[in-house]
């Protein structure tokens, strides 16, 4: 597999000036409009050979590798100024798995390991002047690491599977947030913390059933990192920043789908509960003592649906209810609390298989629901530029053909 990817986004502009973009050598302070530009070219790709081990047809292997190059600036448009500076990014990680299958297939074992190389090259920048105009020493920081997996199947009965399984993460922290925000003077890329890689322990257990008209299935994960990183707001109306804090999450998944003694008719329902904390007092013990909020996890979610599939026809009717919560903010922080309502949304859907591709038509919100986003309510409840009402009632008409 090959892949290239080559973008340029840019963000609008506010109301009001952004306080970030403002540069007193420029303009006077609060009267500086600018809006900035992401310009990004991405390319890798990934090469795996699997099959069974001659002579021990029960094991079979599976050895890959992937890439990944990223070259990627933040510009503000207005200015010619540089927020972001060009990060040029590059990833290899060499991978190896094997999947063992015992007890005819009641019992399989599976493990691997993967080598991740990651460097990071930034030349010598100066930050904007919100930010203090400090002069950064760039740098080619080079991370390496290797991770392990495992994980056990079992399927003593035809349909019924339990399932345990454990894997090390690691990912590399928005790298252009952490870069554009230096504030402090002397500050050298080339052993600077904030852009090591998050390495995280993952561990899922569940079960699942699959027998007559029941299909089921219930998960129970966790995870843990040290040196998590987190989407943090300084101020009302300030761009986010990343900030490198211990992060736990954990939760729940239940799905429940029924094929109906009424044909073609099947019912499911599913339920999803997330939560984390983090270390957010600052107090230098490894704790974590404060809710991740909204900008760093998802709601809760209940979803119902109803299915019919005959024929050429198939129709698909879900709601889904988005739950209410509470967060609890860093000390000082206003509010104290963030508050999520909760709101559910009903959607629907049609689609015809003729000879001649399949006709789609469907309505999302189909009883045009008023509510307010989930991002506004947990992330920026008193930023008024960013406070947005849902999406309300709108239908999609399309025509695919498969070949």
């Amino acid at each position: 597999q090959l892949f290239f990817n080559r973008s340029r986004d840019t963000y609008g502009g506010e109301i009001a000036p952004i306080a970030t973009f403002q540069d007193a050598s420029i303009a006077p302070i609060g009267t500086l409009f600018d809006q900035s530009q992401n310009r990004s070219r991405k390319y890798g790709g990934k090469l795996s050979y699997e099959r069974a081990v001659p002579g021990f047809e029960a094991l079979t292997a599976t050895i890959g590798l992937d890439a990944l190059y990223d070259l990627t600036d933040q510009r503000l448009i207005a200015t010619g100024r540089s927020w972001v500076p060009p990060t040029d990014y590059r990833s290899l990680a060499p991978f190896a798995q094997a999947n063992l299958a015992l007890f005819d297939k009641k019992l399989r074992i599976a493990g691997g390991v993967r080598h991740e190389d990651v460097k990071i090259s930034i030349d010598d920048y100066t930050t904007l002047a919100s930010y203090g105009g400090v002069a950064v020493s760039g740098g080619t920081p080079r991370f390496s690491d290797t991770l392990i997996n495992g994980g056990v199947i079992l399927e003593p009965w035809a349909g019924i599977r339990a399932y345990a399984s454990y894997a090390e993460g690691y990912t590399v922290p928005d790298v252009g947030r952490i870069a554009r925000a230096v504030g402090t003077a002397g500050v050298d890329i080339d052993d600077y913390v904030n852009i090591e890689p998050i390495v995280s322990n993952n561990r899922e257990i569940g079960i699942e059933l699959k027998r007559g008209p029941l299909d089921a299935s219930a998960a129970y994960f966790w995870s843990t990192s040290k040196n998590g990183s987190l989407l943090v707001q300084t101020a009302i109306g300030a761009p986010f920043e990343i900030q490198r804090q211990r992060v736990e999450i954990q939760g729940l998944e239940l799905n429940l789908s029924v094929k109906t003694p009424l044909p073609f008719l099947t019912l499911s329902t599913g339920y999803a509960h997330l939560s984390g904390r983090t270390d957010g007092s600052a107090n230098g013990i490894d704790v974590v003592d404060r809710d991740l909020d909204g900008a760093n996890i998802s709601p809760d979610r209940l979803n119902i649906a109803a299915s019919y599939v005959q024929g050429p026809l198939s129709a698909r009717i879900q709601t889904q209810f988005f739950l209410s919560r509470q967060f609890e903010r860093t000390p000082n922080a206003y509010p104290a609390l963030y508050r999520f309502g909760g709101y559910d949304t009903t959607d629907i859907s049609l689609r015809y298989q003729t000879g001649f591709g399949a006709l789609s038509l469907s309505a999302q919100n189909i009883f045009d629901s008023f509510y307010i986003d989930y991002y506004s309510q947990t992330v920026r409840p008193n930023d008024n530029a960013h406070y947005f009402a849902g999406r309300g009632r709108n239908f999609t008409l399309s025509w695919d053909y498969r070949f």
